[in-house]
C-alpha cells in the first residue's frame, strides 16, 4: 500500500486516516478519527458562521474513516452513502408529513388545537428517531465489526495479520 499505516499497523496517521479514501482502517483508528471529527465539530459549534463551514469540512474524513473501515471489513466504499441516503429520505418524508398535516388540518391549526399540532409535530420525532437509530447502527456496524483477516482487494491488513 502506499500508506505506512496500512502495512505496519502501529501509529495513528492523521493525514491518510482522515483525507484519503484508499486502503484499509483497524478499528482502533476509526473510532481515534471519528473521535477527532467529533471534537473539531462540536468545538466548530459554539462559532457560527464558521462553525457551520467547518462542520461542512467535516463530511470529508468522516466519509473517509468510514470508507476504510468498509474496505477493511472486505465491503464497498459506497455502502458509506447509506447514512446519507437515509437521511435525505427522512426529510423528505418529514417535509411531505408536515406539509399533509398543515393542509389538512389548517383550521385547527390556526385555532392552535393541541391535538392538531401533536399531528403535526408526532410524526417529525417518529421520523428523526428512525433516523437516528439508522445512523447510529451504521456508526456502530463499521466501528465494531470485525474487518477480515488476511489482504483483500482494498489491501493488507492493518493489524498486520
Amino acid at each position: 500500500m502506499t500508506d505506512q499505516m496500512s502495512t505496519s499497523g502501529s501509529g495513528f496517521d492523521f493525514k491518510t486516516a482522515l483525507f484519503s479514501f484508499e486502503g484499509r482502517l483497524r478499528r482502533s483508528h476509526f473510532w481515534i478519527g471519528w473521535l477527532i471529527c467529533l471534537g473539531i465539530g462540536v468545538v466548530a459549534g459554539w462559532i457560527p458562521l464558521i462553525g457551520f463551514i467547518i462542520s461542512i469540512g467535516l463530511i470529508w474524513p468522516n466519509l473517509a474513516i468510514a470508507v476504510k473501515r468498509l474496505h477493511d471489513m472486505g465491503l464497498s466504499g459506497w455502502l458509506a452513502a447509506i447514512p446519507f441516503v437515509a437521511n435525505i429520505v427522512g426529510f423528505i418524508m418529514m417535509f411531505a408529513s408536515v406539509g399533509a398535516s398543515v393542509f389538512m388540518n389548517l383550521a385547527a391549526l390556526e385555532n392552535e388545537d393541541p391535538a392538531a399540532i401533536m399531528a403535526v409535530i408526532g410524526p417529525v420525532f417518529g421520523i428523526l428517531g428512525i433516523m437516528l437509530l439508522v445512523n447510529l447502527g451504521f456508526l456502530l456496524w463499521i466501528g465494531l465489526s470485525e474487518g477480515k483477516p488476511g489482504t483483500n482487494k482494498f489491501g493488507a491488513n492493518p493489524k498486520g495479520l
